[in-house]
C-alpha cells in the first residue's frame, strides 16, 4: 500500500512539473502564455481566436480610392480614421483584409493592431459588426 501511495505521489508531482506553462513577451511588448499542448493565449485574458497573422508580402485588396462610394461620403480611408479614433490605434496598424462594397452597404474585415475585426457600413455610417446601430449611449 505504501508503495502504491508513493508511486501516485511521484506521478502527481511529475505531472505538475510537466504541465507548467511559460510566460513570454512578444517583440511588440504583449505578454502571452505558452502551453505545453502547443497553444497560447494572451496573459491579459484576450481571446487569441481573433488574432490575425499577416504575411510580409500581403497586399490590401484593391479598392478604388477616388470612387469608393464617394456619393455616400465614405471610403475605406474614412473607416480607418474612424477606427483609429474610436480604439486609439494608429492608422498604420489598421490593415484591410477583405471587403465587399455595394451602394447602400458594405462589409469590411480588418486587422487592427493584430486583432481581426469586422465592420459594416449602412449608408454612410460605419459600425462594428454586432453593435446595434440605433443604440445611443
Amino acid at each position: 500500500m505504501k508503495q502504491l501511495a508513493l508511486t501516485l505521489l511521484l506521478f502527481g508531482t511529475f505531472q505538475i512539473v510537466i504541465s507548467q506553462t511559460i510566460t513570454a513577451t512578444t517583440e511588440d511588448g504583449k505578454k502571452v502564455i505558452l502551453n505545453n499542448d502547443n497553444t497560447w493565449q494572451y496573459a491579459d485574458g484576450r481571446n487569441n481566436k481573433n488574432t490575425c497573422n499577416i504575411d510580409q508580402d500581403f497586399k490590401e485588396p484593391k479598392w478604388n480610392k477616388s470612387k469608393s462610394w464617394k456619393r455616400m461620403g465614405t471610403r475605406v480611408d474614412d473607416l480607418k480614421k474612424h477606427i483609429s479614433i474610436d480604439i486609439g490605434v494608429a492608422e498604420s496598424k489598421i490593415i484591410l483584409l477583405q471587403l465587399s462594397e455595394q451602394l447602400g452597404n458594405a462589409v469590411y474585415v480588418l486587422c487592427v493592431d493584430g486583432v481581426k475585426m469586422k465592420y459594416k457600413r449602412t449608408g454612410s455610417v460605419f459600425r462594428k459588426d454586432g453593435e446595434d446601430a440605433l443604440k445611443m449611449d
